[in-house]
């Protein structure tokens, strides 16, 4: 999960493709298991990321 921050903060890389690259078989199970670890969905979290910029 820190690499998916990573991702999320410093690249507009797509949640889906950045998914497949961490060797998800989906979007939505990379999604579920990130929001289950970080609290908040992908989306939501490159959201707070971007608003504190």
């Amino acid at each position: 999960m820190l690499l998916a921050q990573r991702a999320l903060r410093s690249s507009d890389t797509r949640v889906g493709a950045l998914a497949f690259t961490l060797g998800y078989g989906s979007e939505s199970a990379f999604s579920a298991a990130f929001k289950r670890h970080v609290g908040v969905s992908p989306a939501a979290f490159r959201g707070r990321v971007a608003a504190a910029s």
